[in-house]
C-alpha cells in the first residue's frame, strides 16, 4: 500500500503523518489499529489504472496517475496543498476527496516538473518548484546530469486564484521552506549539491543568493523548531557502492547555513525529507522505501 512515501505532513491537530505514494494518491495514517487510507487523489486517478505491479511498474503510470511530491498544510484553513510532479499544484478540502488542480502553467509556460511546496501560515501564500521546464519526474537523473538550470521558484496567491514567476533559471530547485520569520525561503538546488536563499521582504526582496554548501545531494527542506532546518540527503557527493554501509542521511543546519548535526544510516536508506515533531522523534519519507521511518534522538 505505502510505495514510496516521499514527503511526510501533519495537520493543524497533529493527526497523520499524511504522505504522497506513487500511484498518485496522498494516503494518511491512522493509528496502528486503522494503519493508512486513502485521503486524496487527483481527478484522473483511478484504483484500476494506477495500482502498479510487477508487469506495471510506477514509472509506467505516474505520467497518467500523478506522483505527489511536496506536501503541505495550510493550518487555519485546512487545506492542504500538493506539489504533484504531472498535475501540477493542488490543493485538498478539510477531510480530504478529490483534490482540486490549481495551477499548470506559469506566464504560458507548462508545469514540467512540480515538486517542493511551502506556505506562508499567515498570508495563505503558496510557494513551490518547477524543478525543470525540459524533463519530467521520471528523468530526475538527467536534470542532474546534464546541469538543467531551467528551474522556477513560484508564488501562489489564494486570494487572487494566481501564479507567479519568482525566479527562472534554477539549477534543479528541489524542497523549500519558509524562514520562521517569513522574510527569505531556503531551496535545496539538488544538482549543485547547495541551499539558497531567496529573499521575500527587506532590502534584498527579490534576491538569491548562496545559503550552504552540501557534502550530498539535497531534496526536501524542513524546519527544525529552533530557527534552522532539517535537509535530507538522497546520497553523498563521493559515495562509493562499495566500503562501510553507512552514509549521511540528513544534516541540520542553523539559520547562519552553518552544518551543526549530522545523521548516518545504512546506504538501504535514502530519505526525501526530515520532519522533526514533539519529543525529538524525526518522521522519514523516501521514494524508494515503502515506509515511513520514526527515529528517536537522545
Amino acid at each position: 500500500l505505502l510505495r514510496g512515501p516521499e514527503s511526510v505532513a501533519f495537520d493543524a491537530k497533529g493527526n497523520g503523518p499524511y504522505s504522497g505514494v506513487s500511484d498518485g494518491r496522498v494516503l494518511k495514517w491512522n493509528g496502528d489499529a486503522l494503519g493508512w487510507s486513502t485521503y486524496t487523489y487527483n481527478p484522473d486517478y483511478s484504483s484500476e489504472a494506477c495500482t502498479a505491479s510487477l508487469l506495471r511498474p510506477e514509472t509506467a503510470t505516474e505520467g497518467h496517475c500523478g506522483r505527489p511530491l511536496g506536501l503541505r498544510f495550510h493550518l487555519k484553513s485546512g487545506y492542504l496543498y500538493v506539489a504533484d510532479a504531472y498535475k501540477g499544484l493542488m490543493r485538498v478540502a478539510p477531510g480530504g476527496g478529490e483534490a482540486t488542480v490549481l495551477v499548470t502553467e506559469v506566464d504560458g509556460v507548462p508545469l514540467r516538473f512540480t515538486n517542493g511546496v511551502d506556505i506562508d501560515q499567515v498570508t495563505g501564500e503558496v510557494y513551490f518548484t518547477d524543478s525543470s521546464m525540459n524533463f519530467n519526474r521520471s528523468q530526475h537523473e538527467m536534470v542532474t546530469r546534464t546541469g538543467d538550470s531551467t528551474g522556477r521558484l513560484l508564488r501562489y496567491d489564494p486570494r487572487t486564484g494566481k501564479a507567479v514567476v519568482l525566479q527562472a533559471d534554477i539549477t534543479y530547485p528541489n524542497g523549500l521552506a519558509i524562514s520562521a520569520d517569513r522574510t527569505h525561503l531556503i531551496i535545496s538546488s539538488t544538482g549543485p549539491c547547495k541551499l539558497l536563499r531567496y529573499w521575500i521582504k527587506g532590502s534584498k526582496a527579490g534576491t538569491m543568493e548562496l545559503f550552504a554548501d552540501l557534502p550530498g545531494y539535497p531534496d526536501n527542506v524542513r524546519p527544525d523548531k529552533k530557527g534552522g532546518y532539517w535537509v535530507a540527503l538522497h546520497r553523498e557527493k563521493a559515495e562509493l557502492p562499495f566500503g562501510v554501509d553507512s552514509h549521511l542521511l540528513a544534516l541540520r543546519i542553523d539559520a547562519d547555513g552553518k552544518i551543526i548535526e549530522e545523521m548516518r544510516g545504512p546506504k538501504s536508506v535514502r530519505p526525501t525529507e526530515v520532519v522533526e515533531r514533539k519529543g525529538g522523534r524525526l518522521f522519514m519519507g523516501s521514494v524508494e522505501l515503502h515506509y515511513v521511518s520514526v527515529v528517536t534522538r537522545k
